[in-house]
């Protein structure tokens, strides 16, 4: 009876426990499979994700940028297909050694490897930083046969930026170059790629946004060791658009040339009278050293390099750039990729200063190009008529000063037509007092001088066009009347660019409308341009017209042996660099040629042409020249020439 009973008490006990046990495991399946339906069902999307984390590298896909192209579709900057090496810092334990292991096989330079580390260490590690861009077959075979076993290395096609005109229409498109850290932060959307460059003056720059175009994105799968194994896109990068600019290649090419070989004889750099030169001459030979092979030698038999200065032509009614030229000039090629710090010092230590932009950027006093303001605004004030005459005996003294004509024997009495035609000092000496440095101001700022056009490049500079105000404002002190006598003749404070003078000059050529400059053709815009009026006279713009053909064609103007077959309208300018002292003249040592060349005068030139029906305006600065009537004119005639025989216009 006990040992039944306790048989039963053991059974109960049993019993509980199996229920216990039991319950336990149906808790823990319920949990088990409660998470396991959490992991498979409720959350495998997010799994899924962090999954194609792990598989896939997600990258930005770099956008072809839109080519620069003439007026007639020729190419001025595009894009070549080039592959690239590139290395995933992320991936890589020992940076230099990497670097070192891939010298073997392509060509890295000490400098180059050093350039790359700092890179790395400027940028986020999970970046891909170019280790070389433009690989050669052979390269790419050599770094294919083991890429397997070169940890963090990437092959991958770009685009480099060409430029097929080079230097010669470097000023106008600009250049492009890699982006940088400060980029970043001043356009945080500005996509962060190794290839990504961008436009750092002219075109390039004041049309970034639409060359640029939009980035796509595409998925990368990679094995374990970060390999490529296939790629899926998902958004196809947009290109650039294409920028038609108005400017004319041949035309360009045949001013710049034109501009260059000035009025010397072209030598052959490989002459051994040259190759001596250049071991004595450092001008000569920092020009050489840039990979210019045009050499002059002067009317003295000295060898010196290509004329320095800028052309502009422009396109009278609708404001159109054909012709923006400017030397010296640099390749802007050197830019695409990392630029080396032997080809910037070149550029930038040169001694005529070639990324200058000296059409819009470069500050010139017009000298007596500026004639023309100061009679449209004397015959407008009313101090003068056209028949007033005034006479020059070669010199104009002024409280204690004397100012001098540039003909020092005089031009007698002279009228306002003939005081163009002779390019008279002291009659605009004379009328500048007379009708006030305000109202040549005001005159000057209509005709186009004294203000940065509307064409948007960045180095662009306004120039100054004084006035009694500036002159407070400035320099703190007021204007003196003998200030004014300076600026008749275009000099003193006044400074325009060559941009300025082909502007004034085309204004009045219109004569009606107050037209504004433009690189872009009309199959850019949605319209013909429309401008507002001039607000000068007719019969005051009719006159000039008629004075500045005297200049061309008058018996004594200054420039009446450089005119063209069609009729051109213009006027000359010499502007004085540095004051011949009495000392110097005495000494017979007044020669523009005997002069340091940094000393001699500037020559300057303006035109429009033809004469009876107007199409084109015209300005040609040579830097250290000389005479405006020697040196600037007769390069402006056979651009000008070249110009209208392009459009079949003839006599």
């Amino acid at each position: 009876m006990k040992k039944r009973k306790e048989q039963k008490e053991l059974s109960t006990v049993m019993t509980r426990r199996m229920l216990m046990l039991g319950a336990g495991q149906g808790v823990l399946g319920a949990l088990l499979v409660g998470r396991l339906y959490q992991l498979q069902i409720a959350q495998s999307e997010g799994y899924r994700r962090l999954s194609d984390n792990n598989q896939f590298d997600r990258r930005l896909v770099q956008a072809p940028r839109g080519r620069i192209l003439d007026r007639k579709g020729r190419l001025l900057a595009g894009n070549s297909e080039v592959f690239e090496l590139r290395m995933l810092p992320s991936r890589i334990s020992n940076h230099q050694a990497w670097l070192k292991r891939v010298s073997r096989l392509i060509t890295l330079k000490p400098e180059d490897i050093e350039a790359i580390l700092e890179k790395i260490t400027e940028q986020p590690k999970f970046l891909e930083v170019t280790v070389k861009s433009n690989l050669t077959q052979r390269e790419l075979s050599r770094l294919a046969v083991l890429s397997p076993v070169l940890e963090g290395a990437s092959f991958q096609k770009s685009y480099k930026r060409i430029y097929p005109q080079g230097w010669m229409t470097a000023h106008v498109t600009g250049y492009v170059s890699p982006v940088n850290k400060r980029d970043i932060d001043g356009e945080p959307d500005l996509p962060y790629l190794p290839e990504t460059r961008i436009g750092r003056t002219g075109i390039e720059h004041n049309m970034e946004p639409d060359l640029r175009g939009l980035f796509g994105f595409e998925r990368v799968e990679v094995n374990a060791r970060g390999k490529p194994v296939r790629v899926l896109r998902d958004q196809q990068a947009n290109p650039g658009a294409d920028a038609y600019l108005s400017l004319d290649v041949e035309a360009q090419s045949f001013a710049t040339e034109r501009l260059r070989r000035g009025r010397w004889q072209a030598v052959p750099v490989q002459m051994p009278e040259v190759q001596e030169a250049l071991l004595e001459n450092e001008e000569l030979r920092a020009h050489v050293s840039m990979g210019d092979d045009l050499v002059l030698k002067d009317e003295k038999g000295r060898l010196v390099p290509p004329e320095s200065g800028a052309v502009v032509v422009m396109d009278i009614y609708t404001g159109e750039l054909k012709v923006m030229v400017s030397t010296p000039s640099f390749d802007p090629n050197l830019f695409s990729n990392r630029l080396s710090v032997r080809d910037w010092q070149r550029m930038n230590e040169h001694p005529r200063t070639p990324l200058l932009n000296r059409a819009i950027s470069g500050l010139y006093p017009p000298g007596s190009t500026f004639k023309m303001v100061v009679l449209a605004a004397a015959l407008e004030a009313g101090v003068i008529t056209q028949k007033t005459r005034i006479n020059c005996v070669g010199a104009f003294e002024f409280g204690d000063r004397n100012f001098h004509c540039w003909f020092e024997r005089g031009h007698g009495l002279v009228d306002a037509e003939q005081s163009l035609e002779r390019s008279c000092d002291i009659y605009y000496y004379q009328i500048a007092l007379k009708t006030g440095i305000n109202r040549i101001h005001d005159m000057a700022r209509r005709l186009g001088l004294g203000d940065v056009s509307t064409l948007g490049l960045i180095s662009e500079k306004e120039g100054i066009i004084p006035n009694r105000d500036w002159k407070l404002e400035k320099r703190g002190v007021v204007w003196t009347p003998g200030e004014t006598v300076v600026a008749g003749i275009g000099q003193g404070f006044v400074l325009t660019t060559p941009l300025q003078l082909a502007l004034m000059t085309a204004r009045i050529a219109n004569g009606r409308s107050a037209i504004t400059p433009t690189l872009t053709t009309p199959q850019m815009t949605e319209a013909s341009p429309s401008f507002p009026p001039l607000d000068v006279s007719p019969d005051i713009i009719r006159f000039l017209h008629k004075s500045m053909r005297k200049v061309m064609a008058g018996g004594l103007g200054t420039a009446r042996k450089h005119d063209i077959n069609q009729g051109m309208a213009g006027k000359t300018g010499t502007v004085q660099v540095k004051r011949i002292t009495k000392e110097q003249r005495e000494k017979g040592i007044i020669d523009n040629i005997d002069r340091p060349w940094k000393e001699r005068d500037h020559a300057l030139f303006v035109a429009f042409a033809p004469y009876k029906n107007p199409r084109y305006a015209i300005s040609v600065i040579v830097e250290h020249g000389g005479s405006g009537s020697s040196a600037a004119a007769p390069i402006a005639r056979d651009i000008m020439d070249f110009m209208l025989k392009s459009d079949g216009v003839s006599a």
